[in-house]
C-alpha cells in the first residue's frame, strides 16, 4: 500500500490532477506488479482462525465453507462496544507493537487490514486475550497477508471474499464475522474490508462491493461495516455511500482527528446499524501511513 499523504491536495487543473493521478497509479501498479510475481495466492479462499491460545487453518469461503470448530462466546449489549478500524500497513513501520497492544486491550473488536500474520502480531492480539480469524489474500515468504478481525470473544460463524486487482495479481479481501450477543435472538455482523485500490474503471470496485453486500442482505441484526475503502475519487465515494444505504448503515463521523487521505479524500470508513455513537476519533500515529478511526457504540434498544 502506497504512503498516503494526510496534506490537503494542492490545487491545480481537473485534467492535469486527473492525468497525474492516473500515471501515478500505473507507475504503483508497475512496481507491486514486479512484486507480485514473488508472492503466492492460494487457489481456495483460506483463513486462519485462533481460540483458546491455537491456531487452525480453515477453508472460509462465503459460498462454501467449513464450521468453526470451536464454542463461541457471548458480547454483552448491556455496555458499550469499543470498536477499532486500522490499516496497520504491513506492521512494517516502528512502534506498531505498542500502538496496537493499545488499541487492542481498549476494544472489544480489532479491525485490521494489510496484517502481516507474522509471529509477533500474534503475539500482540495474544497479550490482549483476543480471538481472531486472518483472511488469507496471498502470501510472501512463509507470511500469510490480509484483513483479521479480533474479538473479546469468539465469532460462531465467519466467511471470507478476495477480489483480485485489476492491474496486479495480488487480491485484495473481505472477511465477515458473525457474533452471538448476550440475551437477544439476533446476532452482530461485521464486515472488515480491504477495497481493490489500482483501477482506473469502478467495475471492479463496485463488483467487490456488491458481492459484499450479497453476504450482508439477509442479516437482519445489528451490523458493524469498516475498513481502508480506498476512496480516492468522488466516484468511488458515491458507490461507497450508495453501499451503505443498500444495508441502511450510517456512517460514524470523528469528532476529533482526521482520517488519513489519498488525493484529498478520506479512505477509511467504519459505518454501523443498530448502535448509537457515544463517542468517535481518530488516533494519529507514527507507525502505520493510516490513523486509526475508533469508537464507543451503543447497543440499540429494541
Amino acid at each position: 500500500m502506497p504512503r498516503r499523504s494526510k496534506s490537503k491536495a494542492l490545487h491545480s487543473p481537473v485534467s492535469d490532477t486527473v492525468l497525474r493521478r492516473g500515471v501515478l497509479r500505473v507507475l504503483l501498479a508497475a512496481a507491486l506488479g514486479a512484486f507480485a510475481g514473488c508472492a503466492t495466492v492460494s487457489a481456495v479462499d483460506r483463513a486462519r482462525v485462533e481460540t483458546g491460545g491455537k491456531v487452525v487453518e480453515a477453508r472460509l469461503g462465503c459460498a462454501h465453507r467449513e464450521p468453526l470448530a470451536f464454542t463461541p462466546g457471548h458480547l454483552d449489549s448491556g455496555r458499550p462496544l469499543a470498536v477499532v478500524s486500522w490499516n496497520i500497513h504491513k506492521n512494517a513501520d516502528p512502534g506498531w507493537q505498542d500502538d496496537l497492544a493499545r488499541f487492542a486491550s481498549g476494544s472489544d473488536l480489532v479491525l485490521l487490514q494489510e496484517a502481516s500474520l507474522t509471529d509477533e502480531l500474534r503475539g500482540v492480539l495474544g497479550k490482549s486475550a483476543r480471538h481472531w480469524v486472518h483472511a488469507d489474500a496471498w502470501e510472501y515468504e512463509g507470511v500469510a497477508n490480509g484483513v483479521l478481525t479480533g474479538a473479546a470473544v469468539a465469532p460462531y460463524d465467519a466467511c471470507l471474499q478476495r477480489a483480485a486487482e485489476p492491474l496486479i495479481t495480488l487480491p485484495k479481501s473481505a472477511l465477515v464475522a458473525w457474533y452471538r450477543v448476550a440475551g437477544r435472538t439476533e446476532t452482530l455482523a461485521v464486515a472488515n474490508l480491504h477495497a481493490i485500490n489500482f483501477t482506473l474503471a469502478l467495475g471492479a470496485y463496485r463488483e467487490q462491493l456488491d458481492a459484499l453486500g450479497t453476504v450482508l442482505d439477509s442479516h437482519r441484526g445489528p451490523m458493524i461495516v469498516a475498513g481502508d475503502f480506498n476512496t480516492w475519487s468522488v466516484y468511488r465515494v458515491e458507490a461507497v455511500h450508495a453501499f451503505a444505504t443498500r444495508l441502511a448503515l450510517s456512517e460514524v463521523k470523528a469528532s476529533r482527528g482526521e482520517r488519513t487521505v489519498f488525493s484529498g479524500m478520506p479512505v477509511d470508513y467504519l459505518f454501523v446499524r443498530g448502535f448509537d455513537v457515544v463517542d468517535a476519533w481518530v488516533d494519529e500515529v507514527a507507525s502505520s501511513d493510516h490513523s486509526p478511526i475508533l469508537a464507543t457504540l451503543r447497543w440499540e434498544r429494541r
